[in-house]
């Protein structure tokens, strides 16, 4: 079963501002390759719900999974809708402190 994928704003506003900071840093060839991987990993996460890591026992439907080294992405299964709903896409130098899903 295909599983829907659903962007937040926020989701939205974290991958623009990733691939701004990636225009600073890397060649368009990384950040060609960048994008790449993240729609690969949306790919495998429709037909793979389930293949991130629970980042909690209380809230078992988010989960976490690494698009590059440097950037996760944190997002929530919702089963009974068949979709998936992309929440943030995390630098992973930020503080984790500041994470914070709803």
């Amino acid at each position: 079963m295909v599983y829907k994928i659903i962007w937040t704003l926020r989701a939205l506003d974290s991958y623009v501002s990733n691939m701004r900071y990636l225009e600073e840093f890397w060649t368009e060839k990384e950040i060609s390759k960048f994008a790449s991987l993240v729609e690969k990993k949306l790919l495998l996460l429709s037909r793979h719900p389930e293949l991130g890591s629970s980042r909690n026992k209380r809230h078992s439907n988010v989960r976490h999974t690494v698009i590059h080294k440097r950037v996760s992405l944190i997002y929530r299964v919702r089963p009974q809708k068949k979709q998936i709903e992309l929440l943030l896409f995390w630098n992973t130098y930020q503080n984790p402190a500041r994470l914070k899903i709803k």
